[in-house]
């Protein structure tokens, strides 16, 4: 899905301990990890980890990242994202209860910056508190650490979450918004299963 729309030249990078046939894979740093959350994704801001990219997938040392979750569905060009500036996403579902303000799917940053969302986290003590306003793992702590005013993607940018395309309760299809590039999946549904795909044609179409 990245290589058919995203035509700015880059090297796709699976981080993972299983190797992916076909894939360049580099392996997880299980440093922050906190078991039955998603805090290990912190490395990724590590100051070094451009280097651990570049020495485990056998790549040219990244100067940028473009880090998508797996269960997203690519639906347009990418490249009107690629933007100077580094960008989180807007949670779609924020203001409500528990929701934090950033939905970390989709992040673009230079190598080491926000650095501190992985060298200040503390797998023991940051979960005690950073948890106490917003639901999620590496969401609230991005969320509680950085400010609020920083470049962000919102759906003007074509960045959509499923649940805000589809009413999943009450099992109403929607159409695909005329703008979107990336579609997030949250929690246990995801774009391979064949129950998402035939309610949403869309997801068939792109997801390959």
């Amino acid at each position: 899905m990245v290589q058919r729309n995203l035509s700015i030249p880059h090297q796709f990078v699976c981080v993972t301990d299983e190797a992916v046939p076909g894939v360049l894979n580099a392996p997880i740093v299980w440093d922050k990890h906190v078991p039955g959350t998603v805090f290990v994704r912190l490395c990724m801001r590590a100051e070094g980890f451009a280097w651990h990219i570049a020495d485990h997938a056998g790549v040219q040392l990244p100067t940028r990242f473009l880090s998508l979750d797996l269960d997203m569905v690519v639906t347009g060009s990418l490249d009107p994202l690629i933007t100077p500036e580094d960008r989180f996403w807007k949670n779609p579902n924020w203001p409500a209860p528990r929701r934090s303000y950033y939905q970390s799917s989709v992040q673009l940053f230079t190598p080491g910056a926000w650095s501190t969302l992985y060298s200040e986290f503390d797998p023991v003590e940051t979960p005690k508190w950073c948890l106490n306003r917003f639901g999620g793992a590496e969401q609230p702590w991005i969320s509680e650490h950085c400010p609020w005013n920083l470049p962000q993607w919102t759906d003007k940018d074509g960045i959509y979450g499923a649940g805000r395309i589809g009413d999943w309760a009450n099992n109403v299809k929607a159409d695909l918004p005329d703008n979107a590039r990336l579609v997030s999946f949250p929690g246990a549904r995801e774009p391979s299963e064949t129950a998402v795909q035939e309610k949403h044609p869309w997801v068939r179409k792109h997801y390959r």
